[in-house]
């Protein structure tokens, strides 16, 4: 293309983005752009301006996602929770692709599924709840008409500013929509179904500190002391087991004492639970299978004369490989680190969560080639929205090959050979 036509068509664009903004602009009531500045709201087109951050754009959403549970119908309420999972697992992935600006793609995406929700919830609202549902659906369709061409030419960022006044549309946030906490969140608990107590966690005395460590220094106190631990002869030693990387000849008596403590949290869940008996041996082999599958039961790796979590780049960490960016609020970051009991009880739950609110209720099992246990850990793995990945739907060949390692695993551990996972030391 000649240099003339391509200067021509950025001209364009540009002004398609200034033609996007005044759709912004004009979206927001006078009386709210006097009372909050949402003027900001055109940044949401235009090519200007910092970029938001992963971690602005991920406070900006759960905020969105709290203010309308507060609002939605229990049936909309539940399919929220879906959403908001989904995005969680969807800004993990980008992260993990390495992406420069995830945000732009995330929001256009994110949008596209919590649109129609808040379309659904709309007839439903009355007064100054319908103005901000009305308000915050024309200012973020204006922008999203325009995200997809926007991105692929460079020129759709997110600015941080529009991200604030997009949640202030909507009254969400208090005082800093983008504030980015790991306090767990017992509203956000119970907007997924999580509404059993937090047990108590005992960091490892002798964990690294790490990058992390300051989000794990800001978690509350009153969240993590919930439900303390207790202690019984059968129990397994959760002090030592925190402290405690294997060498080759303990490893026969460390996978008996983490097996202990895997039957103890699966007993705990299902305490809780009201699954039925036939799916309950059924969850304790998906417990086990899963902590093999992610962590070969291990909590630690060594460094030195200290220990650290065994942890991915995106935040993958312990013996269930429990996401903090996915699971940030839910359950607490320092446990998640630094207890195997914690870490192990989140694991637990989130299985217990994906087989029946997912794999039982959708009827897996009844589909061809179906199984509930597989689809238990395609969720866990890929979010809600990959229940169906072990039966081919949406599965690459990585994933093929990961659904089909969980599977060999299950299978040795519903035949009761679950010590295999000796065979990870091996070598």
């Amino acid at each position: 293309m000649p240099k003339a036509m391509r200067h021509s068509s950025s001209a364009k664009w540009v002004l398609s983005l200034a033609a996007v903004a005044m759709l912004v602009a004009t979206a927001v009531p006078a009386e709210e752009i006097r009372k909050n500045g949402n003027m900001r709201l055109a940044a949401l087109a235009l090519p200007t301006g910092p970029r938001a951050d992963w971690q602005q754009w991920d406070s900006f959403l759960t905020n969105v996602v709290k203010k309308l549970s507060e609002d939605f119908q229990p049936e909309l309420r539940d399919q929220l929770g879906e959403f908001f999972l989904d995005a969680r697992y969807r800004l993990v992935d980008a992260l993990r692709a390495g992406t420069t600006d995830p945000v732009p793609r995330l929001f256009t995406e994110s949008w596209d599924h919590l649109s129609p929700l808040l379309k659904k919830a709309l007839p439903t609202t009355t007064g100054e709840t319908a103005n901000q549902y009305t308000s915050f659906i024309r200012a973020m369709d204006a922008a999203s008409s325009f995200g997809g061409l926007g991105q692929a030419l460079g020129l759709f960022r997110i600015t941080p500013d529009a991200l604030s006044g997009a949640a202030r549309l909507l009254g969400a946030g208090g005082a800093d929509p983008l504030a980015y906490t790991v306090d767990v969140d017992l509203a956000l608990r119970t907007l997924l179904g999580f509404t059993g107590p937090l047990p108590g966690f005992q960091p490892s005395p002798r964990l690294e500190q790490s990058r992390w460590q300051p989000l794990r220094d800001r978690a509350s106190a009153a969240a993590r002391a919930v439900l303390p631990r207790t202690a019984h002869a059968a129990e397994a030693d959760v002090d030592r087991l925190n402290q405690w990387v294997p060498e080759r000849t303990e490893v026969p008596s460390y996978l008996l004492e983490v097996r202990q403590l895997l039957t103890e949290t699966s007993d705990r869940v299902l305490s809780q639970s009201n699954l039925a008996p036939q799916h309950r041996l059924l969850y304790r082999q998906i417990v086990f299978a899963t902590g093999w599958q992610e962590s070969c039961w291990r909590q630690y790796i060594k460094k030195g004369e200290k220990l650290a979590p065994l942890a991915s780049s995106t935040g993958d960490v312990g013996l269930m490989q429990v996401n903090r960016i996915t699971w940030r609020s839910i359950y607490d970051v320092k446990g998640l680190n630094g207890d195997i009991s914690y870490n192990g009880n989140a694991g637990a739950e989130i299985l217990h969560h994906y087989l029946t609110r997912y794999a039982i209720s959708k009827k897996e099992d009844a589909q061809k080639n179906g199984h509930l246990a597989r689809a238990t850990y395609s969720a866990y793995n890929a979010g809600p929205g990959g229940l169906a990945r072990y039966r081919g739907v949406r599965q690459s060949g990585v994933w093929k090959k990961v659904d089909e390692a969980f599977w060999s695993k299950f299978q040795a551990v519903n035949s009761g050979k679950e010590l295999a996972v000796k065979d990870c030391y091996v070598g």
